[in-house]
């Protein structure tokens, strides 16, 4: 089990004006609505706490649409089995930028800010993706140690999965919860698979010797709202 809390997260408002478009860069323009702006961007820097906990899983076979791993449990559905093809082993981790940021949209809204509440909600995800793709390098690095002698160029790692944002079912959530206890970075599953707190997400990235499946793709390009979504992000 590995833990870590020192991500880099940045807020670059040119790449959020990009990201987001339509009239976003001319309402930033009026001065109420870049004060909002500048204030729940100082909210943001202020209460995210971003933190990750992952652990690596050995994979045991294949079986139609999941992944059978070495302690017996299932995995899988949608997209999986075909992106993490070629792994050898599961690497599952959740992300969060803690709760913080939770409670002040809470506040917000209670005193009418809406607008602010808006940017911070959007902030809030954007930091926790940012842990997201950081994770992904980090294991992507550490894959790429491994292999010895059989392996000299290190292994792969394949590109990341999150349930409920593809064909990939929310349910298995609980089957991450399972095999990744996440309270040391305090986030927790509800009984109706959400994740408190909010600003979390869980993932799984396959790792091997490679080619795998999938890899360098976003996990944008496996979303089923991705042809809809603002922020879809197209792999590099």
């Amino acid at each position: 089990m590995q833990i870590k809390r020192d991500w880099d997260i940045r807020f670059d408002i040119e790449e959020y004006l990009a990201q987001a478009g339509g009239n976003l860069p001319k309402l930033l323009a009026r001065p109420d609505v870049r004060a909002d702006w500048e204030a729940a961007l100082a909210d943001a820097h202020t209460l995210i706490r971003p933190a990750a906990i992952w652990d690596s899983f050995a994979i045991r076979e294949f079986r139609h649409d999941r992944l059978v791993l070495a302690n017996g449990v299932k995995i899988g559905g949608g997209p999986v089995t075909t992106v993490m093809a070629g792994a050898r082993e599961l690497i599952v981790g959740i992300c969060t930028v803690g709760g913080q940021i939770s409670d002040r949209l809470g506040e917000l809204q209670e005193n009418g800010q809406h607008l602010r509440a808006m940017f911070l909600d959007h902030l809030g995800s954007w930091a926790v993706d940012q842990v997201r793709q950081q994770l992904c390098h980090t294991i992507g690095v550490q894959a790429a140690t491994r292999g010895g002698n059989s392996s000299p160029d290190g292994w792969r790692a394949s590109a990341s999965l999150s349930p409920g944002e593809s064909e990939w079912t929310i349910g298995d959530q609980a089957v991450i919860f399972s095999l990744v206890d996440a309270s040391p970075i305090g986030v927790t599953l509800t009984e109706s698979l959400v994740m408190s707190p909010l600003k979390s997400l869980s993932l799984i990235v396959g790792i091997g010797p490679g080619p795998l499946g999938v890899e360098g793709a976003s996990h944008c390009d496996f979303c089923t709202m991705r042809d809809r979504c603002t922020y879809h992000r197209p792999a590099t």
